[in-house]
């Protein structure tokens, strides 16, 4: 029987189990025979004891398919690690318990590694949370989706609202990320994903903190939007042909009937790596710099959030509490505005309705305590966080990747 355990890397399998065995004190094994669940950035397998519990045991990704440097996913695994526990010290929010990790190669299994706990409950993304199957005839249906019970995504949103104001009492001087040293915690170098994705943590010139006040973040985020359309590739994406979403048509066959026009306008003349396309990024960029003294707050503290709030990385229970926030390697501290905007879960067609949205800014409001001392005095904040963030969001949103400066207009 092959041993798919090894398809993404090899490593001591023994040594992993002697670790895991020795830290219960109970016997426990892997399954060979399946390959491990594979994300962008990391592999993971099972550790089964003997007592029906599972761990898992996860690895950054490496070679051509990783998106990062081994460099880059070293840190932000070292990063998670003190993410992860200082959420745990120091909140309720339900994250992953680190068992054990090593930032390097230099360790028994041969690979660097996290070993945490296996989230309780199932994710987000088992369920038809967007209401897709009933709104997209012909939708090929890859794997079954759940149905989800009416008021389902305002239970859930209220809960985030709720995780949210604990984060939003937690305090930062800086802009950064989390590390830890035998000090303790602390804020160093930004690995933000519009810092490192799509391999923008190789690009040179680019301040990556930790950064004292917003404007020079928002001016990190803005040299790396218009370095990557200057020296690093822009395919799939080209700028006045957003690529089509399934979930904004009517039907499956209009959905490809749209994706080879698609493919017919950016074969001609090269599109997505023309000069043409690369100036009209580059101009988006200036356009957003010149934002900044209008985007920038006076707040003189910052908040962590998570990365990547997406119906995959929700788990909840089967009434539909949620158990756990996973994948936190890219979290960093921010302004108190990337916090409050409101999660992309599902589709922008078929979103949940809008009270689902607003009652994540509602819980949080009906929550907090001294709500003017957690926003400070800005009008601004207060009004965006009434409105469920909507307008920051959007700002946010068009900064981490060339598509998505030119998502927002689609017809």
């Amino acid at each position: 029987m092959p041993e798919k355990i090894f398809s993404c890397a090899r490593f001591n399998l023994d040594a992993l189990l002697s670790l895991a065995g020795g830290l219960r004190s109970r016997e426990c094994a892997c399954n060979v025979a399946a390959a491990p669940k594979t994300g962008s950035m990391n592999w993971a397998i099972f550790v089964s004891f003997d007592d029906g519990l599972d761990w898992v045991f996860r690895s950054p990704r490496s070679g051509p398919n990783a998106i990062v440097s081994d460099e880059s996913a070293q840190k932000m695994l070292l990063s998670e690690v003190a993410t992860l526990k200082f959420l745990r010290n120091n909140t309720s929010v339900p994250v992953p318990e680190v068992y054990s990790f090593s930032g390097s190669y230099d360790n028994y299994v041969g690979v660097p590694y996290i070993l945490m706990s296996k989230a309780a409950g199932r994710p987000l993304s088992d369920y038809d949370w967007a209401n897709i199957l009933r709104q997209t005839p012909g939708y090929p249906q890859l794997r079954p989706l759940l149905p989800l019970p009416d008021g389902t995504r305002e239970i859930v949103m209220k809960q985030l609202g709720a995780l949210m104001r604990q984060l939003s009492t937690l305090r930062f001087e800086k802009i950064g990320s989390l590390f830890e040293d035998d000090s303790g915690n602390y804020v160093g170098e930004c690995l933000s994903p519009t810092l490192m994705w799509q391999e923008r943590d190789s690009l040179d010139g680019i301040e990556r903190g930790p950064f004292r006040h917003e404007s020079q973040y928002l001016e990190s985020l803005i040299s790396a939007f218009i370095s990557h359309a200057k020296e690093l590739p822009l395919s799939p994406h080209t700028f006045f042909a957003p690529i089509p979403d399934h979930s904004e048509y009517s039907s499956w066959s209009s959905y490809r009937a749209a994706v080879r026009r698609w493919n017919d306008y950016v074969a001609i003349g090269a599109k997505i790596d023309s000069s043409k396309n690369r100036l009209s990024y580059c101009l988006a960029g200036q356009v957003l710099r010149q934002m900044i003294p209008h985007l920038s707050t006076s707040n003189d503290f910052y908040t962590l959030s998570h990365p990547d709030l997406h119906l995959g990385n929700i788990f909840v229970d089967e009434k539909f509490n949620i158990a756990c926030l996973i994948d936190w390697g890219s979290a960093s501290t921010g302004p108190i505005s990337e916090l409050l905007a409101t999660p992309g879960l599902g589709s922008s067609a078929f979103a949940p309705p809008q009270a689902a949205s607003y009652c994540i800014s509602v819980w949080f409001l009906s929550r907090a305590s001294a709500t003017g001392k957690i926003l400070g005095e800005s009008r601004y904040d207060m009004v965006l966080l009434a409105a469920g963030s909507l307008a920051l969001d959007t700002r946010l949103q068009i900064i981490p990747s060339p598509v998505q400066a030119c998502q927002r207009d689609r017809s």
